[in-house]
């Protein structure tokens, strides 16, 4: 009976074992999917409302355009003799359509009171199909009952295309005159805004009426299909049962996702497939159109599929180590004789297990830090958003406050800790991982920042090693991350320490001077730089290396030390830190007599006045109309309020539409531009462009709390003429329009 347990009982844990794996693997599968596919929806659905707000702008552009074109005529008719009225009409409408480019295909005035016609280019056809088509009535009585622009719905035109017309009153002395009717190729629009959009390999994007009539598709052929009635004659006996509850969810009007199964259209062989689908309405004309982003679930399976195999893989893993587990467990009751081999069977499989967990763990701190990195730099960017209004208001107070009442020291308090709060949000980013960050320089006093980290450094240096320090009283400012180059004093330090860990009594030399017209390699040619440098040396009696040793010391991962701690990546930073900070580093060193190391930083041409002195700085006035651009309100508010505090003529404003809506208020009645980099609908770059095409006099000044833009590039190319980093004040927005004008 015993014996038979024992056969049953390895059995029984196995097969349970690979119930649980192989359930956790399949929650786990499914998990992942439902996450890549709805990360891929938002992405489509992003695409579908761009698309159909890109229609929705330019047909009101279009409307927008006719609607001045109206003002036009009717301000020439209210000046012209009764004669020369045709003459106007057909001036105007031949300006505007040459204005258009082509993107308008016709243009036609209605004469109200004898119902006559002018169209350019001159075409009777044209006007004979315009008057019989069987809508036109109606938009022509909508157009005279409401007084106001139309835009109707789209029609199969002369050419078998699809068109449809905007429709704007040529009003004089508040009585209708006439009508002026734009047509529009709708195969026009969707060159221009739709298919240059791509949705992977073979998805697409398309436009149909509210009733599922096809618009606009990348297949010519199917423009003008009913997206269900005429498949089904072409293509007989398929399965449209998805298809048609995709449309039926697609004529509410509503913004939506769905997963189905359907065809790629056409093809000799039609192949069901799966698909993802995001949609949105568009009002565009009369009724609303549906813009579709369509794309094959295929294309997203792939890392599916090999997060599914990777799960298989480690269950499968699980189960074998459990089961030789049992196994070893089974023998070992079983026959005491083997307990040793067992044991040591056991102790292998432990080992292996426990290195498999300790990959895990530094797998998963790998990935920890990586989603912290990305969260980080959200994080700081909306933090210092909230830090602008406090530091900036605090600021604004202290310039206004008496220096003798209490409230003054509360203030300059709460002032100084915002500062602060800044530094811990910089250091958080610094620590978090984020490689891409965007590190705040400054200019900053070298021979400071070199006492602090030298101080730091003495403090763990190991006892067998003295360090002496020959610095120059004055080696220059210079413009960096005082951060960063803490990092770098600490990180040759170690390494000078590691290699003399084995010297009896070890040296490490540490200099700095100033030079001059530094020689740098390029290729096999040798330049020279006609900059000042700061020079900073670390000299070692350490171990030294060998030639071949020195070629690989800046690679990442590359590690002489045996202590599982070391990473390899200490001189990798250095060398990244040093060069971008417009600087070089050389290394010297011979085997068994020491090392040196000499890094390069340029001197800081320009001087700023230190941080620390904001209230002792001048504060800089002006008179200049200054408009602020950032869509948070708080910090819209502050700024114009600490400007016209300083003097300034300022206004504000949040949204990105009124924006463009303002736009000529703007280019005309400023001479100066602050905005924010990162807004929605229409961003700090795009403004800058948008204003200097307009008027190049206007000068541009943009904020940003975390970026990845070319920022001195752009000011090199003259779109914008200054930047400053989150979070800002009215006196340092102040400080640069003084540099400027």
């Amino acid at each position: 009976m015993e014996k038979i347990k024992l056969k049953i009982f390895p059995v029984l844990a196995i097969i349970s074992m690979i119930l649980i794996v192989g359930n956790i693997s399949y929650r786990s599968f499914l998990n992942y999917q439902n996450i890549i596919v709805e990360q891929q929806m938002e992405h489509l659905m992003t695409i579908s409302k761009s698309i159909g707000r890109s229609l929705e702008l330019y047909v009101e552009e279009k409307a927008k355009g006719l609607r001045d074109l109206a003002n036009n005529l009717e301000y020439s008719m209210e000046e012209s003799e009764n004669n020369s009225v045709d003459k106007e009409i057909l001036k105007g409408l031949e300006t505007f359509y040459i204005s258009q480019n082509k993107e308008i295909d016709n243009l036609i005035y209605i004469n109200i009171s004898d119902n006559s016609l002018y169209s350019y280019p001159k075409d009777l056809h044209e006007e004979k199909f315009i008057r019989e088509r069987e809508d036109f009535e109606k938009e022509v009585s909508y157009v005279k009952k409401n007084k106001e622009s139309y835009a109707g719905n789209p029609y199969l035109d002369t050419d078998d295309s699809f068109s449809f017309n905007i429709l704007e009153p040529v009003v004089v002395k508040d009585k209708i005159v006439g009508i002026i009717l734009g047509k529009i190729k709708v195969m026009n629009m969707y060159e221009l805004l739709v298919k240059p959009v791509k949705a992977g390999k073979f998805g697409y994007a398309m436009v149909k009426n509210k009733d599922g009539l096809i618009l606009m598709h990348p297949v010519k052929e199917q423009v003008g299909y009913d997206v269900i009635k005429s498949r089904m004659e072409k293509y007989p006996g398929l399965d449209y049962e998805d298809l048609e509850k995709l449309l039926e969810k697609q004529m509410l009007g509503e913004e939506g996702s769905y997963v189905y199964y359907s065809y790629w259209w056409p093809q000799d062989k039609l192949k069901k497939v799966k698909k993802l689908n995001a949609f949105s309405p568009a009002q565009v004309s009369e009724d609303f159109w549906i813009v579709a982003v369509v794309m094959s679930y295929d294309e997203i399976s792939e890392p599916i599929i090999n997060y599914l195999l990777s799960n298989i893989v480690v269950a499968i893993v699980v189960i074998i180590i459990f089961s030789w587990v049992i196994f070893l467990t089974v023998r070992m009751i079983k026959n005491k004789e083997a307990y040793e081999m067992e044991t040591r069977y056991l102790r292998e499989i432990n080992k292996s297990t426990e290195e498999l967990r300790i990959k895990d763990a530094e797998l998963h701190h790998k990935r920890k830090l990586e989603t912290i990195g990305r969260l980080t730099g959200g994080i700081a960017h909306e933090f210092n958003n909230v830090l602008t209004p406090i530091m900036g208001y605090s600021e604004m107070v202290l310039r206004n406050l008496d220096p003798e009442l209490d409230s003054y020291d509360y203030v300059k308090i709460i002032h100084k800790s915002s500062k602060r709060a800044q530094e811990i949000i910089d250091q958080i980013r610094m620590f978090s991982g984020d490689k891409n960050i965007k590190i705040k320089y400054e200019i900053i006093s070298i021979n400071k920042v070199l006492d602090d980290a030298i101080s730091f450094a003495e403090t763990v240096s190991p006892t067998n090693i003295k360090i002496i320090k020959e610095i120059d009283d004055d080696c220059g400012d210079v413009y960096a991350n005082e951060t960063q180059i803490h990092q770098v004093v600490l990180n040759l330090c170690t390494n000078a320490y590691n290699a003399m860990k084995e010297t009896e009594h070890g040296v490490l030399k540490i200099s700095a001077e100033k030079v001059k017209n530094k020689e740098f390699q390029m290729g096999e040619k040798s330049i020279a730089e006609k900059k000042e440098y700061v020079k900073i040396s670390f000299e070692d009696n350490g171990c030294g290396m060998d030639s071949e040793t020195q070629e690989k010391i800046f690679d990442p991962f590359f590690t002489q030390k045996l202590s599982k701690k070391s990473s390899g990546l200490g001189l990798a930073i250095v060398q990244g830190i040093i060069t971008k900070h417009g600087g070089s580093i050389e290394v010297h060193s011979e085997k068994g007599k020491g090392s040196r190391f000499d890094i390069y930083i340029p001197i800081a041409q320009n001087k700023e006045t230190n941080k620390d002195q904001v209230y002792k700085n001048e504060i800089l006035r002006g008179n200049e109309k200054v408009f602020v651009v950032d869509d948070d309100e708080f910090i819209a508010e502050m700024l114009e309020k600490g400007l016209a505090d300083l003097g300034y003529k300022a206004e504000s404003m949040t949204g990105g539409i009124e924006i463009l809506k303002k736009f000529e208020h703007i280019k005309n009645n400023f001479k100066i531009l602050v905005t924010d980099l990162t807004m929605p609908e229409i961003n700090g770059i795009q403004l800058a462009k948008k204003i200097k095409e307009s008027n190049p006099e206007i000068k541009v000044i943009l904020m940003t709390a975390y970026s990845e833009e070319p920022l001195e590039e752009y000011m090199r190319l003259g779109v914008i003429d200054s930047y400053l980093i989150k979070p800002v004040s009215a006196a340092q927005i102040s400080r640069s329009i003084r540099e400027l004008v």
